[in-house]
């Protein structure tokens, strides 16, 4: 038992045989950053997805249980045009705020 002991210390104390490549460090650099920003681009895709998902359900909701609620809107004359900016700016500040909370919250708890 101690023979098989003493050949695994000796063993171990002996430097591998092999080295490695100069551009080592570079390459796992390089591939973490890869795997970083497709996660993102994957995060970003499901952020955009749920988004949609929540505005479909709701504009589904809304004219499934209260269809005179959105035809009342067409008899509105030219005040549908006003709504699509405050819609998009609405779509734009929920992206933003996902991405700032993603950004400076949620990154700051993981650490």
């Amino acid at each position: 038992m101690k023979d098989i002991e003493k050949i695994i210390d000796e063993a171990l104390k002996m430097e591998p045989a092999f080295e490695l490549r100069k551009d080592f460090k570079d390459k796992v650099l390089s591939a973490i950053k890869r795997s970083e920003k497709v996660s993102q681009r994957k995060l970003y895709f499901w952020m955009l997805a749920g988004t949609m998902t929540i505005f479909g359900f709701g504009y589904a909701t809304i004219s499934y249980f209260l269809p005179n609620l959105l035809g009342s809107f067409n008899s509105m004359n030219g005040t549908i045009p006003n709504l699509t900016p405050i819609a998009v700016l609405v779509g734009v500040l929920i992206a933003v705020i996902q991405y700032l909370d993603k950004r400076l919250v949620k990154n700051k708890l993981a650490v």
